[in-house]
């Protein structure tokens, strides 16, 4: 028993890392991508369409795939794999081709209505923004079929517990768009931009072919079951899946909505300050949850509840261990974050006007950075006990709440109220199933919780008043005027202030800062040892 609950907390940690790893390359991918459409482009028109033009591709792929899929598809396929390995890939062959039927269909009547479309999401576009926005959308289309493919191999690979090349996937997805940037763009114009776009989905799925049929043995197969007992579990998970991700979809569609609205470079301020901000959200929250959602299912499976709650504790503070400091060193380093990143380049076209929009929104979306870290794995944890109403209906609620909060924060504030009404809902989301998991399973290590809750919290607190100390002193000795200057200014306060949060957390007695400071000793000695001379 002790042998194999230290294995599938090794499995959780490698596989957690695997995933954390590859995702922060293609964060720092995704973020140089972002420097680079800031630098050509600023906060123009073009960025406007461009990121516009994702809400109906992404819409499409985001509702019925992504985030939607897995949940539904790995408990069922993690409990029959085991029992019969070939009507297991029969199920999973099945779903793909349904899917990708589906999936197909959808866009090409997209395609067919994609003005009166355009005209539904971003209204208060017009002229050239509204036909670079209508061209982006037709090519961007095609995207939600490979990535239909690529979510469906993902999935099977991750309920083997092989997360090396979906993990790997989102680099090539980074690489393709900046390609589309440097090289497309010269040669066809704006619209290379987004034949990035969809390079980079086919390689998406591509890379992760290999491993499907060489490292998991699947056997693909031609057909569609749809009255199989598998497949009909299968659509009892998913379909009010649906809903639950169709609340996020729709979230971000208001945001688009009221941005068309707000005149150029609006929707741009939006989405950059979302993108740094989703860095370390994809890196420590959303790898910790995807990693352990197998686990949570198999334990739920196994019916060892109180294992379950270990577990869903465990990574709960991990999450926040790392979420909670960085949201507070990114709030007081918002805006020479926003500007070393955005802003680099001597012929620049993103200004400082720009710099002070981005940081403003940004600072607004990380007030919720850690209700957003968490509702990833809560979510999971309902669909692992395959529950599915509960998340549907706290969706419902949250895009209730978003939808208002987002009319009068527009109204009262302009553009940063979009990321305003964004957090104010996030916050609603993450309460809510909190409570409502706390209601279902009972108390989750609730002590445990609550006391390094607090641990995290003063020590972000005080790491915090270190980099807003640092901040002000180090500005007096640098030139504030160059790159440079404002370099020096926010690496050296973030590292004495992140210094100082290990310390203190170590001091305190968390596992985490301990684990963090051993593997730097480690480390240390190695190379310490490596540079000794020989004797």
């Amino acid at each position: 028993m002790l042998s194999s609950i230290f294995e599938k907390k090794e499995s959780i940690i490698f596989a957690a890392l695997s995933i954390a790893v590859f995702s922060f390359l293609a964060k720092i991918l995704g973020v140089i991508r972002d420097a680079m459409f800031s630098h050509y482009f600023g906060a123009s028109n073009i960025i406007d369409a461009y990121f516009a033009a994702f809400r109906i591709p992404d819409f499409i792929f985001n509702l019925l795939i992504l985030g939607t899929f897995s949940v539904a598809f790995i408990p069922i396929f993690s409990e029959n794999i085991l029992k019969d390995h070939k009507e297991a890939d029969k199920l999973a062959s099945s779903i793909l081709n349904l899917f990708l039927i589906i999936i197909s269909a959808i866009c090409l009547l997209s395609f067919v209505f994609i003005k009166p479309l355009v005209s539904v999401i971003a209204p208060g576009f017009t002229g050239e923004t509204r036909e670079l926005c209508i061209t982006f959308t037709k090519i961007l289309l095609l995207s939600p079929i490979f990535l239909t493919i690529s979510s469906v191999v993902s999935s099977v690979l991750n309920t083997h517990k092989k997360f090396f090349f979906t993990s790997l996937a989102p680099i090539f997805y980074n690489l393709s768009i900046i390609l589309g940037v440097l090289v497309f763009y010269p040669m066809f114009g704006p619209s290379g931009i987004v034949w990035g776009v969809v390079l980079g989905s086919f390689l998406h799925f591509l890379i992760q072919i290999p491993q499907l049929f060489f490292a998991v043995n699947f056997k693909y197969q031609l057909v569609i079951e749809t009255k199989a007992v598998l497949f009909r579990k299968f659509l009892k998970l998913y379909i009010p899946r649906i809903f639950s991700m169709g609340v996020n979809q729709i979230t971000l569609l208001i945001a688009g909505f009221f941005g068309s609205f707000l005149g150029a470079g609006s929707l741009a301020a939006f989405y950059y300050a979302n993108n740094l901000q989703a860095m370390f959200l994809s890196l420590f929250a959303i790898s910790l949850a995807m990693a352990v959602f197998p686990i949570l299912s198999d334990l739920f499976n196994e019916k060892k509840l109180d294992k379950f709650k270990d577990v869903l504790a465990k990574t709960t503070v991990q999450i926040l261990f790392f979420i909670i400091p960085i949201s507070i060193l990114m709030l007081i380093e918002r805006a020479q974050i926003v500007r070393l990143i955005l802003g680099i380049g001597q012929d620049t076209n993103f200004s400082f006007a720009d710099t002070r929009l981005v940081s403003l929104t940004l600072g607004l979306f990380v007030i919720s950075l850690f209700a957003q870290a968490i509702i990833p794995l809560f979510s999971r944890a309902f669909f692992a006990l395959h529950n599915t109403i509960i998340p549907v209906v706290i969706g419902l609620a949250t895009l209730v709440v978003n939808l208002v909060c987002t009319y009068f924060f527009v109204k009262m504030f302009g553009e940063p109220g979009l990321a305003l009404g964004f957090s104010v809902a996030a916050i609603f989301n993450a309460l809510i199933l909190i409570g409502e998991l706390h209601h279902k399973i009972g108390h989750i290590h609730d002590d445990y919780l609550l006391i390094n809750l607090l641990k995290i919290s003063i020590a972000s607190i005080v790491s915090g008043a270190v980099a807003y100390l640092f901040l002000n002193l180090i500005s007096d000795m640098v030139n504030m005027s160059t790159y440079l200057g404002i370099f020096i200014q926010a690496s050296l306060s973030g590292v004495v202030s992140v210094a100082s949060y290990l310390l203190i957390t170590y001091i305190s007695g968390m596992e985490e800062s301990r684990k963090i400071v051993y593997t730097i000793k480690n480390i240390s000695k190695k190379i310490l040892s490596s540079e000794s001379p020989i004797n």
